[in-house]
């Protein structure tokens, strides 16, 4: 004969009991890392605190870069400004030693008619002056003719330019007609005290300049004539 045998069907049970397992084997092998960990020295509170402590080291640096960024900045900006004032120096002076220097020639220049080392010549070269005015062989001259104060009559007269060189290998000497857009054989002069004289010529092409030489030819006294050469070395 049969029996019939009733059991109590609880499938939960399997649940925890898995559950439990589980978290009895994460616990182990959770303790088994500690215990390696502490095994090979290793600290938690420490390494936390050590953490932390770089981090406060982190931010630290951090702060010290945005005052050095910010000091650079400012130190950049008073260099430019040093700079700049610096400049502003140097185009200040320069101005004043070319002031300077016009003040020298003017006042060489009032003194050669006031008080010149040879009153008894009356007409005098003062200066000439000769300027490169750009790359093409184009030049600007200057000069200026003097009388002492004492001699009260006017002078007339004529200047002429002579420019003495070498083209193509060989000397050559122009006239300032020559040179000139519109041909001027000689500047005249008129004048009782002085008289500044300037234009501009053009050297043709393939003509080295040597020198310059000025001849100043008063109306009627040939013996009074004052001729001058001036040299005039090329700059490479």
């Amino acid at each position: 004969m049969n029996r019939l045998v009733v059991k109590t069907h609880r499938p939960w049970t399997t649940w925890v009991l898995l559950a439990l397992g589980v978290v009895v084997l994460v616990s182990a092998g959770w303790s088994l890392l500690e215990y390696g960990r502490y095994r090979g020295g290793f600290d938690h509170i420490q390494a936390a605190q050590d953490y932390r402590e770089l981090a406060q080291k982190k931010r630290a640096l951090e702060d010290q870069l945005v005052e050095l960024r910010e000091r650079n900045a400012v130190l950049e900006r008073t260099v430019q400004v040093e700079r700049k004032a610096t400049e502003d120096v140097k185009i200040s002076l320069r101005a004043l030693q070319a002031e300077i220097l016009d003040l020298n020639e003017e006042l060489a220049f009032y003194r050669g008619i006031v008080s010149p080392q040879d009153a008894s010549r009356g007409l005098r070269l003062q200066s000439f002056k000769l300027t490169p005015v750009a790359s093409d062989g184009s030049y600007r001259y200057k000069l200026v003719l003097t009388q002492v104060l004492k001699n009260d009559r006017v002078v007339y007269g004529a200047v002429k330019l002579q420019l003495e060189g070498t083209q193509g290998g060989r000397p050559r000497t122009l006239a300032l007609a020559d040179v000139t857009e519109k041909p001027v054989k000689e500047l005249k002069y008129r004048f009782k005290y002085f008289q500044d004289m300037e234009g501009e010529f053009k050297l043709p092409q393939g003509f080295q300049l040597k020198r310059v030489a000025v001849k100043v030819l008063p109306r009627g006294k040939s013996k009074d004539a004052i001729e001058k050469t001036f040299e005039w070395k090329t700059e490479e």
